[in-house]
């Protein structure tokens, strides 16, 4: 199986600039907790993701 480097790698940029927009929602009011773990869940989710697609150009 070929692996698209670049699609990969422009994955992982997306999902940093992601991460840091939800980062910079912390100093927001989010209205209620559940946003809040929202945000959280959805920051630590593109972070696993980031883990995952860097081992899987790591792999090759």
């Amino acid at each position: 199986m070929t692996i698209n480097k670049e699609a990969i790698t422009h994955l992982i940029n997306e999902d940093k600039k992601e991460i840091e927009r939800l980062e910079s929602r912390r100093t927001d009011d989010l209205g209620n907790s559940i946003n809040y773990i929202e945000n959280e869940l959805q920051i630590q989710y593109l972070a696993g993701r980031i883990a995952g697609l860097e081992a899987t150009l790591g792999d090759e």
